[in-house]
């Protein structure tokens, strides 16, 4: 079980950063800065919430997932207010990016699990 927590982390981390990575070109964020920015907001935020859903996996209800998503764009949304004087609307991209690595991870596990 170990090792499966550790794929999932990784795995999910990895595919979060390139989708919000991509929103974040989409978007016109060019700058150095704010690249990083994203990646490090997305290692401080991405690692915990999939180790809850990994945790609680059999017993995870939607609002949950839901409570846990919000903390995450509220956190990342802080984030590029405080630190990225080219994200213009800081919670709506953090929402933006969230929702668009959510949906595309649940097609690309879609897809993984044989569609």
């Amino acid at each position: 079980m170990g090792n499966e927590i550790i794929s999932s982390l990784v795995t999910s981390l990895a595919l979060t950063l390139v989708l919000e990575l991509l929103f974040a070109l989409i978007c016109g964020i060019r700058r150095w800065r704010e690249i990083l920015l994203v990646i490090l907001v997305n290692v401080m935020t991405n690692p915990p919430v999939v180790l809850t859903h990994n945790l609680m996996r059999l017993n995870s209800p939607v609002f949950i997932t839901i409570a846990l998503e919000a903390a995450v764009v509220a956190i990342e949304g802080f984030a590029y207010k405080y630190s990225a004087s080219s994200i213009k609307r800081p919670f709506l991209f953090s929402f933006g990016a969230n929702v668009f690595s959510y949906l595309l991870g649940l097609l690309a596990l879609h897809i993984y699990n044989g569609g």
